[in-house]
């Protein structure tokens, strides 16, 4: 049985509900080769979640979808993500 591959939309944010980062939000913002880039709430690191974890996350209920948010806040996360993303301690 294929597995199905879960692609997160721009701007959409996930519950963290276990593991490593349980109590933090992913927004979404980029995907790389192989992974999709978060920006995490509230400790505003980046975090760089490959794509089979992320489906299993979502699958397996660690990584709960809460909504797409607003363009203004999604703004605002987008640009706190560019400042992070060249600040190697907060890269994951």
């Amino acid at each position: 049985m294929k597995k199905t591959t879960v692609i997160p939309s721009y701007g959409s944010i996930y519950a963290v509900t276990g593991g490593k980062f349980l109590g933090e939000f992913f927004v979404f913002i980029e995907k790389t080769d192989d992974a999709y880039n978060f920006l995490s709430l509230p400790e505003m690191n980046v975090r760089n979640v490959p794509v089979e974890k992320f489906s299993n996350g979502v699958e397996g209920k660690v990584l709960q979808f809460q909504e797409i948010l607003p363009i203004n806040v999604l703004e605002v996360c987008k640009a706190q993500y560019e400042k992070q993303k060249t600040n190697k301690k907060s890269y994951n």
